[in-house]
């Protein structure tokens, strides 16, 4: 039978993060923040590894042409993000110039970003060759304008019911001596107004 000793030994979860200082860090201030940290059961801590200088600092929009320090650290106590940015601020690191993150978030942050760098298909348009019924189409829709027209008279529809007499109207009487449905008043035609 194990001891109580090996069950929570067993149990013990490591806790992960990635730590962005934007700007110098220097030796002693990493070491301060290291023994500050200690409270938390210190596991691990990476060396710095510093990225070249930039305009723009990723993660820090009001910062211009600074370098990025990134380092993980190992801690065995669970501490939330912001305790290890206090920690952070008592060694002597601005808060505003560091980022403390969860190192599984991040690296599935990453992956996702890298993915969608991928280049958008519309840039390079890999479009199906054309099937004999749409080349036979295009071809006979390509000529004028005339041969659609033409076309488009030669269709015929039936309705349901049979064909519907043409409507009449009372400009279709032929004779003078139909009243109009709308007043008795007879106007000229006009054919004589015309003369």
């Amino acid at each position: 039978m194990k001891s109580l000793y090996e069950y929570v030994a067993e149990t013990s979860k490591d806790y992960s993060y990635r730590i962005k200082v934007a700007g110098e860090l220097t030796t002693e201030t990493l070491t301060k923040f290291k023994e500050f940290l200690g409270k938390f059961e210190l596991e691990n801590c990476s060396t710095p590894k510093q990225t070249p200088i930039s305009e723009q600092v990723i993660g820090f929009p009001g910062l211009k042409n600074e370098a990025l320090n990134i380092f993980e650290i190992t801690i065995n106590y669970p501490a939330g993000v912001d305790a290890i940015r206090e920690e952070a601020r008592l060694a002597g690191i601005d808060p505003s110039r560091i980022i403390v993150i969860n190192e599984e978030w991040d690296d599935s942050m990453q992956a996702q970003q890298e993915a969608q760098e991928e280049p958008a298909l519309l840039e390079t348009p890999e479009y199906p060759k054309d099937t004999d019924d749409q080349v036979e189409l295009s071809e006979k829709y390509s000529g004028s304008f005339k041969d659609i027209v033409k076309n488009a008279a030669n269709t015929k529809f039936e309705i349901a019911g049979g064909k519907t007499p043409p409507a009449k109207f009372n400009t279709d009487a032929t004779s003078d001596g139909e009243k109009s449905p709308f007043t008795p008043v007879t106007r000229p035609k006009t054919e004589e107004l015309l003369k």
